[in-house]
């Protein structure tokens, strides 16, 4: 295992990507002063975990972010990755090549990562900790650590030891393991007071359980009693409510049968309406053709009577030419006789043509007004039908809003009810929200006095504790000074011998001097261990009493954090309470004002519709004797005007046939005066017309009895018209009648429907009572009330036998009055026990399972104790075992060493307690050669560093690491004390890779790798690498 690489992006200096490559050997990083090389000494302790901004020679963590020049902006993060090779498996991790990296932002947030992925610094630091790094980065030696190393106290430098043994581990396991036993002994303490005051407690409350033990039972007796009457009311409701939501579906049922037979009636009059509007016309053009043929039926008439008149007139006629012939005077005559007749009838003409011309007018005039008659029928037979299909809308539109107004209406009451428990329920919970606030509040105000009082106890035991650790110190040194001084007060007793047998005056004197002064200085130490021995003991007191009072305060703190923490449960679940219930609240409300707005809309929506239906409440019937009038005149009309026809067309074919009649006399007359030789030839034209006469008068015979089927056809087809409208008519007649009859029993069972809503709703309302108050009062729900409290279950008995136990009876069938008097019975013995605590039960069974709790808690306490103690043994002789185990290897390392580096001299380290392995200090004793000093402070600066050196190599060699960094550890050696020290380097390079920091040219041949390090002209630093095998192998 050994580093790899390194990559530094925004770290301090580093403003760009930089990346170094290490080798396994030794790898130097070189450079002139303040370009950088130390900062890659503290990005490998930043990015493995430091967190001191002091050891990474800053202000504040933030201080590693490039910050800028003046020719480039500052950085927003820092970034380092350092990549270890793990092919060997030294870390407990399945890859053969870790990378480490580490990244903060100037906004403070900070994370680390393994392989790309986020993890704990923890995390990091326990990996590490296993492959012999260690937590506290030993394998890194910054400047200034030498002295450190030289300034350290003994406890101090055994804990490099320490670190380097890897027992910081199991120190933090025996720390935590006695924090562990504080902790409890605290709990322990607390736990046997709880203990004793709860069997002081447990005594009165026993009486007042058994006394709530029988007031359970009995209130038992009457909650089942309560249940199964409920059961019993509720399931007879439901039944009663069954039979009458039974009775009401069939009045809902004949009601909507009338409502559809009401319907089909209207729609029947409306279609008979329809058919009326369809059909008059019809009757209209088959009267109209009935009047027509009529008129051509007498005007055939006569067109055949003059046809057979002519017929006759003229076969006389020329029978009298076949006789004798004519007197031309006579027929003059005669033809004056008929055209005076002509001219009579002519004029006759004139007047009946002018009457025909009034009737047609007046028939017309008629005839318009039955038309407008008979559309203004037709259209108040439409309104009427309009009309009351509109009235039995309106009809169903008032019985709804009457049912939505009593559906409302008792919603409003529901809700009105539950608005004022929700209300009630509100303000006990306010007024228990402003108790535990109050209570709080007391806390805290108690709280900062607690506060302050543990605080300058914390401050004032720290005092003491440090106080008690100086005069410890200073008793320590002071025993040593006096150890010191009575060694050299018996050499000097032993020389005062010797020279006594030497007889040297002077030499006796100076001697007796200086035992003098020895022995007033043995007796002036001597005074000072005393006066520090009663200044420890003081301040061991002082410090036992301020302890005491800390573990008080501290207890008293705690507890008052426990009530303030149970407090502020308490206060977060009634403001939950608070919130739930006025959120409920609001909702109530807003429901109620949405009920009562919607009841006056509806309301005013009632008496709308009850206006409007009252307006349109007289019905309509048409008129209809103006258009029987009307259609009468129309007929008399007609038949006048046929008639006037007639009349006009009998006297103008007269007119016409007198004329002719005329002008044949006078054509008769003129041709008697003809040659007598026409005679026979106008008896033969007068005999072929008195044929052709015959012949139109047949055939007007054959057209009259043609027109008269006609006319018998269009009669007929006029009377089935008539018929059908006269059975129409009566028909819609008997249809308003069936449906004002239905519109009553309409109105009758709508009212009774509306009646049955809302008694339905009343007994709705009443069984939601029942079921509510089986929830809210008494803890059930419907289905389990009905199903095991029913009047169907049988019903337990219970008996107290002679120990005074209530032990169950027999199942008898349930009867209401016998559960009634039980009832009674239950709230007599219930009144007789007197004032019960309801809670005492409760609180006897509580408390005695907390004192079993606590009596099982306690006695886990103890094996918990007796566990851990047994941890901090075995932790003590583990780390003693550990640590005497590297100690001796270090000790012995260090006299390699350092007789290495100082030859003939003599160097070794000292246990400052050897009876106390778990915490004796470790001493270092140094002696260069030619010198009989051993103390480090009488040492050179150059020989000091070399101890320093030689005393971390020990360690490093007596517990190797996979890498050591080191920074400028050999600035203050000579050159010969150098060359000892690369001599050593190159040993540790067999086992561990080495990376130094140097300005020494000898330490850079030793390398494997060199990187210089340079900074340029905006303030960023840069990396030059080479290689040296590579260079000397070129070479």
């Amino acid at each position: 295992m050994y580093l790899k690489s390194m990559n530094l992006k925004g770290f301090k200096s580093f403003a760009s990507s930089t990346t170094l490559n290490f080798e396994q050997g030794i790898t130097c990083v070189v450079g002139p002063n303040g370009s950088g090389k130390s900062n890659v000494v503290d990005a490998l302790s930043w990015v493995m975990g430091e967190q001191g901004a002091k050891s990474l020679r800053g202000g504040k963590m933030e201080d590693v972010i490039f910050a800028g020049t003046s020719g480039r902006a500052p950085l927003g993060r820092a970034e380092v990755s350092v990549t270890i090779d793990n092919a060997d498996g030294v870390l407990p991790i399945d890859f053969s090549e870790v990378t480490i990296t580490r990244v903060l932002f100037r906004n403070g947030s900070s994370e680390y990562l393994l392989n790309g992925e986020t993890t704990r610094l923890l995390d990091i630091q326990e990996l590490l900790s296993d492959s012999g790094i260690g937590r506290e980065m030993h394998v890194i030696v910054g400047q200034g650590q030498l002295d450190a190393i030289l300034l350290a106290n003994p406890e101090e430098r055994r804990a490099f030891i320490e670190e380097a043994a890897g027992v910081l581990k199991h120190r933090k396991r025996k720390e935590k393991a006695i924090r562990k036993l504080d902790s409890m002994q605290t709990n322990l303490a607390r736990i046997q007071d709880l203990t004793v005051e709860l069997r002081r407690q447990l005594r009165p409350l026993g009486k007042q359980a058994e006394v709530a033990r029988k007031a359970s039972v009995i209130q038992s007796d009457v909650r089942d009693s309560k249940l199964r009457l409920l059961a019993d009311d509720l399931t007879r409701m439901r039944s009663e409510m069954e039979v009458e939501v039974a009775d009401e579906n069939v009045l809902r049922e004949r009601k909507e049968q009338v409502e559809r037979e009401l319907n089909t009636a209207r729609a029947r009059e409306v279609e008979l309406d329809a058919i009326a509007a369809s059909e008059n016309p019809q009757l209209i053009a088959a009267q109209e053709n009935f009047y027509r043929l009529t008129a051509q039926r007498e005007q055939i008439r006569g067109v055949q009577n003059l046809s057979s008149e002519r017929a006759r007139f003229l076969a006389e006629e020329a029978e009298e030419a076949k006789a004798i012939g004519r007197d031309p005077k006579a027929l003059e005559d005669e033809a004056l006789v008929l055209r005076q007749e002509e001219s009579a009838l002519a004029t006759q003409v004139k007047i009946s043509q002018d009457q025909l011309q009034v009737d047609s007018n007046s028939l017309k005039a008629i005839e318009q007004q039955l038309a407008l008659e008979e559309n203004r029928v037709s259209a108040s037979l439409r309104a009427i039908a309009d009309q009351r299909e509109g009235t039995a809308r309106q009809e169903g539109h008032i019985n709804g809003l009457r049912s939505r107004i009593d559906a409302t209406t008792g919603e409003i009451t529901r809700l009105t009810a539950a608005k004022d428990s929700a209300d009630g329920r509100l303000r006990g919970y306010r007024e228990s929200f402003a108790l535990i606030e109050t209570q709080i509040s007391s806390l805290t105000a108690t709280e900062p006095g607690l506060d302050n009082q543990f605080n300058k106890l914390k401050g004032d035991l720290k005092s003491a504790e440090a106080e008690l650790k100086v005069l410890t110190d200073k008793l320590q040194s002071t025993e040593k000074l006096r150890a010191g001084s009575l060694g050299r007060l018996t050499a000097f007793t032993e020389i005062t011998e010797l020279v006594a047998a030497s007889q040297n005056a002077n030499l006796i004197e100076k001697i007796s001097v200086l035992t003098s002064n020895c022995e007033a200085e043995v007796a002036k130490v001597s005074a000072d261990c005393d006066r520090i021995k009663f200044e420890l003991t003081a301040s061991q007191n002082r410090f036992d009493s301020i302890n005491r009072e800390y573990e008080v305060a501290l207890s008293k703190l705690n507890d008052s954090d426990a009530a303030m923490t149970g407090l502020a449960e308490q206060l977060a679940v009634a403001g939950q309470n608070v919130k739930n219930t006025g959120e409920e609240l609001d909702r109530l409300i807003a429901a109620l004002d949405a009920a009562n707005e919607q009841r006056t809309f509806d309301e005013r929506d009632l008496a709308a519709a009850i206006a409007q239906f009252e307006s349109h409440q007289t019905p309509l019937e048409p008129d209809l004797t103006h258009l029987e009038d009307l259609r009468s005149q129309v007929s008399g009309a007609r038949s006048k005007e046929v008639e006037a026809r007639l009349s006009l067309r009998t006297i103008e074919e007269r007119r016409d046939a007198i004329a002719q009649r005329a002008i044949a006399l006078e054509n008769q007359a003129s041709a008697e005066r003809d040659a007598a030789s026409k005679s026979i030839s106008r008896r033969e034209n007068r005999a072929q017309a008195a044929v052709t006469a015959q012949e139109i008068a047949d055939t007007a015979y054959e057209a009259l009895i043609q027109i008269e089927s006609s006319i018998s056809k269009a009669g007929a087809e006029r009377a089935r018209l008539e018929k059908s409208r006269s059975d129409r008519e009566g028909e819609i007649l008997n249809l308003r009648t069936v449906g004002r009859e239905l519109a009553i029993e309409l109105e009758r069972l709508t009212s009774s429907v509306h009646k049955d809503e809302i008694a339905r709703a009343e007994q709705r309302l009443r069984i939601e009572q029942l079921e509510s108050k089986a929830v809210e009062e008494l803890g059930v729900d419907v289905s389990t009330l009905l199903t095991e409290y029913g009047p169907s279950n049988d019903v337990p008995t219970f008996y107290e036998n002679e120990q005074g136990e209530f032990v169950p009876g027999d199942l008898i069938p349930y009867r209401r009055d016998q559960q009634e008097k039980r009832l009674a019975q239950a709230e007599r013995s219930l009144t007789l026990l007197g004032k019960i605590n309801p809670l005492a039960l409760e609180e006897y069974s509580s408390l005695e399972e907390r004192l079993r709790y606590l009596a099982e808690q306690l006695e886990d306490l103890k094996k918990t104790k007796k566990d851990l103690l047994d941890i901090i043994k075995e932790v003590d002789d583990r780390v003693q075992q550990i640590f005497t185990q590297a100690y001796e290897d270090t000790a012995r390392e260090f006299e390699i060493v350092f007789a290495r580096l100082f030859p003939g001299g003599d160097g070794k380290l000292i246990l400052t307690n050897p009876s106390d392995m778990l915490t004796s200090g470790v001493d270092v004793e140094a002696r260069p050669p030619g010198k009989r000093v051993k103390r480090l402070s009488l040492l050179s600066g150059g020989e000091r560093s070399l101890v320093a050196v030689a005393l971390l190599i020990a360690i490093f060699k007596a517990r190797p690491s996979p890498f050591y960094v080191m920074d400028e550890v050999e600035a203050a050696l000579d050159d010969t004390n150098l060359g000892r020290l690369l001599g050593v380097f190159e040993e540790l390079r067999e086992k561990s890779q080495l990376i130094i920091i140097t300005h020494q040219k000898r330490t850079m041949e030793i390398a494997d790798a060199l990187y210089g390090v340079t900074m340029r002209g905006d303030g960023v630093s840069e990396v030059i690498s080479q290689r040296i095998r590579e260079v000397d192998a070129v070479s």
